[in-house]
């Protein structure tokens, strides 16, 4: 199977921005308690190959489980292609493809949180269980499963862990809650046809306050994480940096694209922020220690390069708009 179409499979272009560098900030604040810098690197890697393999099953397994409801809406997807013993095995390597990397990092008994990681990421679409389809327990299945549960065998590797998993394990709850509103908002027309039942297609009103209730505890949450663990000069001057891009996108899209900021992939509210504002940040830190720390720069300046330029654009065409209607 070629490169791009295991790529299209595993979905990547969907989390390998919006939620794999989030999940590598507990690892790089903390990275300093783990000896040398080839071990760091070497623990990085582990961690990459762990999450990318999880959050490549989270998203197989659901366009296996929803192949049927795809075909009546015209969706198309490559796990919607193959026979199933090939979706299996598909799903069946996954898992033990990252099960090696997760014993280089977790601790043995923690490894049993490895299989629990794995269960409610199918969990969330597979039957018997299909929590998508049970309104409040898909959203707090979803948020849990993709964002907050893969950061609790982190827990095992050190107790300086524990304040800063649960204050990134909250903000990434609150953080997937927010997407999968959004996601189930702009769905509702295909939800409605299929007759998939989901949170906000039978509550459809509230959704707003909570998306907003949502991001001011989100905004709590990174201010703590900034001001008490990461402690960086460059850390406070990048998010800035965001609080302004933030601002003027919100500008944009509220008076100009007319659409609602808040309810809208366009430019989700700090998402810069978590997957590329702050570990750029500690990743600078690191990289002004030891030079080798450039490439994991590069690394995430590539992976965001096409997300970062778009919602510049968007917030540089708000301020050009402004300008010329003064």
């Amino acid at each position: 199977m070629k490169v791009n179409r295991v790529m299209k499979m595993l979905r990547v272009g969907e989390w390998l921005f919006s939620k794999l560098p989030f999940l590598f900030l507990p690892i790089l604040i903390c990275i300093n308690d783990f000896g040398s810098t080839k071990y760091q690197l070497l623990l990085c890697m582990a961690y990459f190959v762990y999450l990318f393999t999880f959050l490549g099953f989270g998203y197989a397994i659901n366009d296996y489980s929803d192949r049927e409801i795809d075909k009546k809406i015209g969706k198309t997807n490559v796990m919607g292609e193959l026979s199933n013993w090939k979706c299996l095995s598909i799903l069946i390597l996954l898992v033990l493809g990252g099960a090696p990397f997760a014993a280089m990092i977790f601790s043995i008994p923690s490894l049993l949180l490895f299989v629990f990681v794995y269960f409610w990421g199918a969990a969330y679409s597979v039957r018997p269980f299909r929590f998508k389809e049970k309104g409040v327990a898909g959203l707090l299945v979803s948020s849990l499963a993709q964002r907050t549960i893969p950061l609790l065998p982190l827990l095992s590797i050190s107790k300086n862990y524990w304040p800063i998993v649960c204050i990134c394990g909250l903000s990434g709850f609150l953080v997937g809650l927010r997407y999968i509103l959004i996601h189930q908002y702009e769905d509702i027309e295909n939800d409605q046809f299929t007759g998939t039942n989901t949170y906000v297609k039978n509550h459809n009103h509230g959704i707003s306050k909570m998306v907003y209730i949502s991001f001011v505890i989100e905004c709590v949450l990174v201010m703590a994480l900034e001001i008490f663990f990461i402690k960086s000069i460059i850390g406070y001057a990048l998010a800035l940096l965001c609080v302004v891009q933030t601002f003027i996108t919100y500008h944009t899209i509220q008076h100009i694209y007319r659409k609602k900021y808040f309810l809208s992939f366009i430019c989700v509210p700090f998402e810069d922020m978590y997957n590329f504002y702050i570990p750029l940040s500690l990743l600078i830190g690191l990289a002004c220690k030891n030079i080798i720390w450039v490439l994991p720069i590069a690394i995430l300046v590539v992976i965001s390069a096409k997300d970062m330029i778009n919602k510049w654009k968007t917030a540089i065409f708000g301020v050009t708009h402004w300008r010329n209607h003064k």
